[in-house]
């Protein structure tokens, strides 16, 4: 067995403490064409991940992910998480949390696509004053 760290360590030490981490590091998750996607959209290249990165925590105040044991296979793994977060113009700045799930497919111990799943209205929208309305009233109509 190796003594390496397997990118699915290196994945979750990594958004273990992601408002610390330098977007250099990425290089040791993403292989240099990797794919990102998410709610938010696709985001191709290590290059593009790497500015999607450093747009996304540019005025956080933190954020890390408690991420849950893994399931994998040879070439794929999943986890699910929970994402802890605050932004001064969202919420007020109080610490929020957003559950989500991540896919990724990996080939020579880097991941080469990745899919994150999460809603995003929560994430986000749902703490806009007007929009906020919005989204939460239609999720509620939904619901009933």
């Amino acid at each position: 067995m190796s003594a390496m760290p397997s990118v699915i360590d290196r994945f979750i030490d990594y958004y273990a403490r992601l408002d610390n981490q330098p977007p250099t590091a990425l290089a040791a998750l993403y292989h240099q064409d990797a794919q990102l996607i998410d709610p938010f959209g696709e985001h191709k290249g290590l290059f593009a991940i790497q500015r999607y990165f450093i747009h996304l925590l540019l005025n956080v105040d933190h954020c890390h992910f408690a991420i849950e044991a893994p399931v994998r296979d040879d070439s794929r793994f999943a986890v699910s998480w929970t994402m802890s977060w605050s932004h001064p113009r969202i919420a007020g700045g109080k610490t929020l949390s957003l559950p989500g799930c991540s896919m990724a497919d990996i080939d020579n111990d880097l991941i080469v696509l990745q899919r994150d799943y999460y809603d995003a209205g929560a994430m986000i929208y749902e703490h806009v004053p007007l929009l906020g309305f919005a989204v939460r009233s239609v999720k509620r109509r939904v619901r009933s």
